[in-house]
């Protein structure tokens, strides 16, 4: 293990530090089986069927707030030795527990002294949940968003979260290459995808990043994606994603393919993609204005031709979920700082087709550190 109970104390801490100067007496961090990173990162649990949060006071220890159904589960894993269950954490099916002795949130929020709440987690959040905390705490100007809160502290990593970064990036490499080692016409997106998650929990992963897809010819347009029955052929794009998740930490992988030959039109839009991941890697220095260097990177893509081709980019925040706060887009008015991680991923689509190449990397005051170098390069196989 990389990660210590030492370093879940610390980010509690450093929670507690921000709330001392505010009005908030604490700040409940709220995850969900699909995106568990904020309680992943102050509990090191991860929610099955349920739902959790962790309940950061403004002074003394957090807890963990779990579902009716896992305490057995929870207390095998959580860093958190003060675990709560209740009621409205329980799985979407809604089962009725006849008979669960489990507090209501009125005792839970009086245990904390709460009288003003942050919720981080906020546009997630059960809205009937919501009601119910606000009518605790006597009125809707009680809870407040705290997204900001928890976002202050993951932007910049730890030594340990990189080295769970740099591990997390290496297996994805391992997942990539087996894909193609295997790859042939007539094999579907799904049994690529297959070939990817058996390496990559093979060799140490604990789960994928995300979904992982391969989206192949009319389905490579499709930014964001879920593998199908299609059956990949020559002389079209196949794009595959693919990402491992090691310690809560997720990193990813994201190349076109080509069975040859391949069309030139094709092969262009790879080049001018490619081209656009180098130039990111080169501009994302520790100091620089993080809106400036998105222009300059959209504006390359635009005079080689492609500007019609643009969906979004050219980078996004990475940690413990594969796509964290911050964006890096045109708009975007923070400046870069050193052990920021991010990913350089910016999708081009035209005439039916799409791609993206996506690697992570992490600021320094030179060019940004790569967390994989795997085959930056046209891959078009025979």
């Amino acid at each position: 293990m990389i990660l210590q109970n030492q370093d879940f104390q610390e980010r509690i801490a450093r929670v507690q530090e921000i709330i001392a100067d505010t009005d908030l007496d604490a700040v409940m961090v709220f995850s969900t089986e699909s995106e568990p990173a904020g309680v992943r990162y102050f509990a090191d649990y991860w929610p099955s069927f349920e739902t959790c949060a962790v309940i950061i006071p403004k002074q003394g220890a957090a807890a963990l707030v779990i579902g009716p159904e896992c305490l057995t589960y929870a207390k095998s894993r959580s860093r958190l030795p003060d675990i709560i269950q209740v009621m409205d954490f329980r799985e979407s099916s809604q089962p009725d527990y006849p008979g669960s002795p489990h507090p209501d949130w009125p005792e839970i929020l009086g245990r904390f002294k709460i009288r003003k709440l942050g919720i981080a987690g906020w546009y997630m959040f059960p809205y009937p949940i919501m009601l119910k905390i606000q009518k605790a705490l006597g009125g809707v100007e009680q809870v407040v968003e705290a997204d900001d809160i928890i976002n202050r502290i993951r932007i910049k990593k730890t030594p340990n979260e990189l080295q769970c970064l740099r591990q997390a990036a290496k297996i994805s490499e391992i997942g990539f290459r087996a894909v193609l080692e295997n790859i042939k016409p007539g094999m579907s997106e799904v049994e690529l995808c297959g070939i990817a998650t058996a390496a990559m929990l093979a060799n140490g992963a604990e789960a994928t990043g995300y979904p992982i897809w391969c989206c192949s010819g009319p389905n490579s347009n499709q930014a964001i994606s879920r593998p199908s029955l299609r059956k990949v052929q020559r002389s079209e794009i196949i794009h595959l994603s693919v990402g491992a998740k090691c310690e809560g930490y997720s990193a990813s992988v994201g190349r076109p393919v080509v069975l040859g030959p391949c069309p030139d039109n094709i092969r262009r839009l790879m080049q001018v993609g490619l081209d656009a991941s180098d130039l990111t890697f080169e501009l994302m220095q520790a100091g620089e204005h993080s809106g400036t260097v998105a222009t300059k990177i959209h504006d390359f893509v635009k005079q080689q031709g492609y500007g019609h081709a643009l969906l979004y980019g050219p980078a996004h925040g990475c940690g413990q979920m594969e796509c964290e706060y911050p964006f890096l887009e045109t708009s975007s008015t923070y400046t870069l700082e050193e052990n920021m991680v991010f990913m350089a991923d910016m999708f081009l689509y035209e005439n039916g087709m799409g791609l993206r190449w996506e690697d992570g990397l992490i600021i320094r005051r030179g060019p940004a550190e790569k967390l994989s170098s795997f085959a930056r390069e046209l891959l078009i196989l025979n």
